[in-house]
């Protein structure tokens, strides 16, 4: 047991250098991830040619529902399928992964966590 905790107190400088240096690539790459999300979700949902503007918003908790509410006004119109129609039927999209578990909105939502030291921190 004495050499495991030695041999973890011997790497854990080096990995935390290591974690210093690439978390940003790491972190870059995820958001360019989501951003290529919401490009194709677009095209999917609205079509060619593309014409949209993708913006990011952190709203305050108290304002959640609130934003929605004012986003549903704002960009309602554009839910051509009608899937907002009726919220109380089981709603399976083939082909784009969602299901009933989850939230749908007439306009693109990628919700992005960047609380990732908390998170990690809480899970340990």
């Amino acid at each position: 047991m004495n050499r495991l905790a030695a041999d973890k107190k011997k790497q854990y400088g080096p990995l935390v250098r290591w974690l210093k240096v690439n978390f940003s690539e790491a972190f870059t790459a995820w958001i360019h991830v989501k951003v290529l999300r919401v490009f194709v979700e677009s095209v999917l949902r609205y079509g060619l040619p593309v014409n949209f503007q993708p913006v990011l918003i952190q709203p305050n908790k108290k304002s959640t529902k609130k934003l929605r509410e004012v986003l549903q006004n704002l960009y309602g119109h554009l839910d051509t399928g009608g899937l907002m129609a009726d919220k109380s039927e089981a709603m399976d999209i083939a082909g784009i992964g969602m299901s009933s578990s989850q939230d749908y909105f007439p306009y693109v939502y990628y919700s992005i966590n960047t609380d990732v030291v908390t998170d990690v921190i809480k899970s340990s």
